[in-house]
């Protein structure tokens, strides 16, 4: 079994432990502690990454009572050694972040929406959390924000503890999928001060201040929940950031102002429609000029016209051998290929025909 470290001090970044095994996990190299600071992927939480005994951690998964830490490469430590691990502390305190900014939204979506959590997933770039409403709007979402973040600038505190059920039920605690993981009887509470009490067994800030502006980004319908993603923290300055170096930039282009953009960009796209069109018109009416051109230009041999042009054959080649199963290419003047299906042959040279016609009307 595994102390489980991070749950008593999820701000502390290095330990020594005791190797208990080394296993093989899929082909990589896995060791087991007695004690750790990594935390494992569950929950929908990312897993810790950093070193042990300076090898690089690249994963910790959960087998049982088992915490595993599967390496870069074989380690150079025994059984029965101790060793140092050393957890990467961004990726930790981003997870904490989107893990407490996740418990303040839920419980703000129930309190705005009546909206509760069916499920989560946190991730390294975003997090999700899919709540039992459908058909959310602006103003919902934007509602929703608000109290979220007022509960972060409000700075309260927020505390882990253990419980039994009798006593979680008391308290009046949300049940969730996180119960069915429960360890000697007893629920680890993860509570914000006054707002939300939630059993989980993550890594949490100690306050919620800490946890940096909580933004949601977009959602939509999945199955008969909303699915809604959100970040926070130093993943909503990161968004913030390109997201506002691309509003400038392209306002900047269109010349205009940030708040403008919308409306500019509508009439281009309507510009870009009206041009289109006009281009399609000028195509058909240069390409039938262009078949007289041709007519005229013919040479009569013995009553018959011949007309004499060039064009794209690679792309024709490949067009016909798609429709007979085969291959085709060469060079845009002189092309071959085949296929085993004769029984499309006639298939096969009309698509080459259509080829020929778009070549022509581009030519036009």
């Amino acid at each position: 079994m595994s102390e489980r470290l991070y749950q008593i001090d999820s701000y502390r970044t290095d330990f020594e432990a005791l190797v208990t095994e080394l296993v093989t996990v899929e082909g990589r190299s896995g060791v087991v502690l007695d004690a750790t600071l990594f935390y494992p992927e569950s929950g929908g939480q990312p897993c810790d990454t950093g070193t042990l005994g300076g090898i690089a951690v690249e994963g910790v998964v959960e087998e049982g009572a088992r915490i595993i830490h599967l390496l870069a490469r074989e380690p150079g430590f025994a059984v029965g050694e101790r060793v140092k691990g050393i957890v990467d502390w961004r990726r930790r305190f981003i997870n904490m972040q989107q893990h407490t900014g996740q418990h303040i939204l839920s419980q703000a979506f129930e309190q705005v929406l009546d909206a509760a959590t069916v499920s989560s997933s946190l991730g390294t770039e975003h997090s999700t959390i899919d709540v039992s409403r459908l058909d959310l709007k602006w103003e919902d979402m934007a509602a929703v924000e608000r109290l979220a973040n007022q509960m972060v600038y409000e700075n309260r505190a927020v505390r882990s503890y253990e419980a039994s059920r009798e006593d979680a039920g008391e308290m009046r605690v949300k049940r969730s999928a996180a119960e069915k993981k429960v360890e000697r009887g007893v629920l680890r509470i993860v509570e914000v001060s006054g707002f939300d009490r939630s059993p989980c067994g993550g890594t949490h800030l100690k306050s919620t201040g800490e946890t940096g502006h909580i933004k949601i980004l977009r959602w939509e319908r999945v199955r008969e929940t909303t699915r809604v993603e959100f970040v926070c923290g130093l993943l909503a300055g990161d968004d913030y950031f390109w997201k506002n170096r691309f509003v400038v930039d392209l306002a900047q282009r269109l010349t205009t102002k940030d708040e403008n953009l919308p409306k500019v960009i509508d009439g281009v796209l309507e510009d870009n429609k009206a041009l289109r069109r006009e281009a399609g018109r000028l195509r058909s009416e240069l390409t039938h000029y262009r078949i007289q051109d041709l007519r005229a230009s013919a040479e009569e041999v013995s009553g018959i016209s011949i007309i004499t042009a060039s064009f794209d054959m690679r792309d024709a080649m490949k067009a016909a051998c798609e429709v007979v199963g085969g291959r085709g290419g060469g060079r845009p003047e002189v092309a071959q290929g085949g296929g085993d299906r004769l029984d499309l042959a006639d298939e096969a040279m009309e698509r080459a025909l259509c080829t020929v016609r778009a070549g022509l009307a581009d030519m036009g």
